[in-house]
């Protein structure tokens, strides 16, 4: 199954803008890597890790599925690997 659609929480948004991370970046490492998920135990059910195309590595945790919709995920938080 597919994620086509995303909601993000304002604190993953707040998180985006401090720590220097593109919303498209962290789509596209949900798209690229949803069946390889991993549980998360923390506020939200899936972390997932992924790169920026200019080579800074994060993890974002969501939800999904998200309002009952199969093709749609909550993202909660994100943050950069490198410090």
């Amino acid at each position: 199954m597919d994620v086509e659609r995303f909601f993000w929480t304002e604190h993953a948004e707040m998180r985006l803008g401090q720590r220097r991370l593109e919303a498209a970046d962290v789509e596209q490492a949900i798209k690229d890597g949803h069946l390889d998920r991993e549980v998360n135990d923390g506020r939200a059910q899936w972390l997932i890790g992924g790169v920026t195309p200019d080579g800074v590595s994060f993890e974002a945790i969501y939800d999904h599925p998200h309002g009952g919709d199969e093709h749609a995920v909550r993202i909660v938080s994100v943050w950069r690997l490198d410090s």
